[in-house]
């Protein structure tokens, strides 16, 4: 608790510093701060405000991308509401999981521009994904599969590549810090009505936080081309190429408890997202979209023999696995917009869908066995949104999928806002199903176990209500929501000769609470908190100490929250940020049994200075220093029981813009 003190006083005399700079502006700027409506596309397929879908919906602009200096996605992902976020020691560490309303770390789908990046049965990590190429996200809570089928089971996450617009500009960053870490980062925009193009590539190298074998690097590089013959025709492409390695020298039981460190052993990533898509409005009243998309990851993991730590018995070669993964989707659907009828606004959506995946598995040595494996699934789907005066607005959707997995699944979903007239209240709610796909290993077996070629998807049915109160003519807001998640027909491995069955069940229920302030101009305040509680219900007896019966599920944090302050003026751009995790429940892989054990909780203080140094200098539109500082308390502290993680750590450098 005292540190926790320590922190917020410390985020509270950052803000009193920055505001030092803001004393002297003028009265009229603190009138009244404009608020804009932030309108979502993920929560319903087509531009909705915010207000209106009846969602609890989180969007990560632009500007706060910037302001934030965020190059990872988890190092702005873990601190959204409902949001727990691990990763397995350093930076690129071979887990970057998120777990979002308790659910599992492969519960939740994620794209890229509308292309599914999940591998087969969900599991979609975070470690190698940066912000190149990103300028925005938005995070919609709770199942919606009835919109997106199998894996969007606790949330989905989308990742969205701008339009190149405006006049022609490039810019190029370059950054240095401790643990001899590097960024670089170039790009260009260039866009008008009738074409865009947009691209940006960035690098990053770090030795890591450990003295042995921890080195890690990503390249990714990002392209989106646009053109619009006309205002009703729209062309767009994207490409995304990224390439990582990390070099890990830990076990299971991580590096404070393995008594010796591996030298040699990797992993290395390469993944491509590529997407093609199509917008014609054919009346007033007819929209249609098409989206092509592919997703093809390569992955390798090697461990050569090293004794110790590698045991005598390993094969000299030591061990090897390659695995390949492509994914193929196509969606279309259609937007109709009847007329309007004694108030009622309707929007319908009707689409269809078709997911293809395909597996390839090498281990080495040669004795285990191969894996080829490919699954399909078709789909179609339906939504309706109805809006009434202004005030009241209701969303229904359902979705039929035929999956070569699991055979036919319907997924529904309802979803309520309603907004009083006089004091902005927002009342929302919303239930819904999901399911989740089995995992390629599941269906098809592995190395020394079977398979089920029987096995069913997991499912979910989640309800919540939500309230949204703004005050002060929208300087402040609050929102708090309640929700309650079971999930049934989980899936856990039984023994090599069974393989896995849907045998567990769980709940997990909460509330997450949202503030947002904006006293003046150029001010800004966010804090959330979540308060969570998860129990395992049904184990069939399996499970050992991972899933316990009445027990918390691991890494969920009964507590978590996050507060962000920030001031922007003039030349100069600063924002603070805490995150606050509460203790949890892990297990120790050092000891027979892996016993589960509790996992402190911690502080983590983060500050992003930009000062704007240079403007129209030497033909450059202006030249910036930027500052991250990242856990400036120095705090020790861990994500996963056994795995250090970073000190303190910074970088500086510079941006031009042309």
């Amino acid at each position: 608790m005292t540190r926790v003190i320590v922190t917020f006083s410390l985020v509270a005399m950052t803000a009193l510093l920055l505001s030092a700079s803001g004393e002297a502006q003028d009265k009229t700027e603190a009138e009244k701060v404009p608020k804009t409506e932030e309108v979502v596309v993920t929560a319903t397929k087509t531009p909705t405000p915010v207000a209106e879908t009846g969602s609890s919906v989180t969007v990560i602009t632009r500007e706060e991308i910037e302001r934030r200096q965020a190059t990872d996605a988890m190092q702005i992902l873990r601190e959204q509401p409902g949001t727990s976020g691990i990763q397995t020691g350093s930076r690129g560490a071979l887990q970057g999981q998120l777990f979002i309303r308790g659910g599992n770390a492969d519960m939740n789908l994620v794209l890229i521009d509308g292309m599914k990046i999940n591998q087969g049965g969900g599991s979609a990590d975070f470690r190698d994904i940066t912000m190149t190429g990103i300028r925005r996200v938005e995070i919609v809570r709770g199942p919606q599969s009835a919109l997106y089928g199998a894996d969007a089971f606790t949330s989905v996450i989308q990742f969205f590549t701008p339009r190149g617009e405006g006049p022609f500009s490039a810019w190029a960053a370059a950054g240095a810090g401790n643990y001899d870490t590097t960024e670089e980062r170039v790009g260009m925009s260039w866009g008008n009505a009738r074409t865009g193009v947009f691209f940006e590539f960035d690098r990053i190298d770090t030795t890591g936080i450990l003295d042995k074998n921890n080195e890690h690097r990503n390249h990714t590089g990002v392209l989106r081309l646009d053109a619009s013959p006309d205002k009703d025709l729209e062309f767009t492409a994207t490409g995304r190429f990224n390439q990582s390695r990390i070099e890990f020298p830990t076990e299971n039981e991580g590096d404070r408890l393995q008594p010796i460190l591996d030298p040699r052993q990797f992993n290395e990533n390469e993944r491509f997202v590529g997407t093609l898509g199509g917008r014609w409005k054919q009346s007033r009243w007819l929209e249609h979209r098409l989206k092509a998309g592919l997703n093809v990851e390569d992955r390798l993991t090697r461990d050569p023999r090293d004794v110790p730590p590698d045991p005598a018995s390993r094969p000299p070669e030591g061990t090897r696995n390659n695995a390949h993964e492509h994914r193929m989707l196509l969606d279309y659907h259609a937007t109709l917009l009847p007329p309007v009828f004694r108030g009622l606004t309707p929007t319908v959506v009707v689409g269809s869908s078709y997911d293809a995946q395909k597996l390839t598995q090498r281990n080495r040595p040669v004795t285990t066995r191969r894996t080829n494996a490919d699954r399909e699934a078709h789909a179609a789907y339906g939504q309706l949104q109805l809006g009434w005066i202004d005030h009241v607005f209701l969303t229904g959707g359902l979705r039929y999928d035929s999956s070569t997995v699991y055979g036919p699944e319907i997924t529904p979903r309802v979803a309520l806002a309603v907004i009083a007239p006089k004091t902005e209240t927002r009342f929302r709610g919303a239930w819904g199903t999901g399911i989740k796909e089995p995992s390629f290993s599941a269906e098809f077996g592995g190395a020394t176990f079977a398979g089920n070629r029987d096995i069913k998807p997991e499912h979910a049915e989640s309800w919540e209500i939500g309230l949204d109160q703004p005050l002060f003519r929208g300087r402040f807001e609050v929102g708090t929501t309640y929700f309650h998640n079971r999930f049934d027909d989980l899936i856990s491995f039984i023994s090599s000769a069974e393989g896995f069955r849907n045998i567990q069940k769980a709940k997990t229920q909460g509330l997450e609470t949202v503030l947002t302030l904006r006293p003046v101009a150029g001010w800004r305040a966010t804090a959330n908190y979540t308060l969570l509680d998860t129990e395992a219900m049904a184990t069939a007896g399996v499970g050992g100490t991972a899933f316990v019966r009445g027990e918390p599920l691991l890494r969920r944090p009964q507590h978590a929250g996050a507060v962000s302050v920030g001031y922007e003026r003039d030349r100069l751009n600063a924002v603070a940020s805490l995150f606050v995790r509460g203790d949890s429940i892990d297990r120790d892989f050092s000891k027979g049994g892996s016993p589960r054990v509790a996992l402190e909780g911690y502080n983590k203080l983060d500050v992003s200075v930009a000062y704007v140094v240079a403007k129209e200098w030497l033909g450059l539109k202006s030249v910036t220093w930027k500052t991250r500082v990242q856990n400036l308390l120095n705090e020790t502290y861990e994500e996963v029981f056994g795995f250090s993680s970073p000190r303190l750590s910074f970088l500086t450098g510079f941006e031009a813009r042309y």
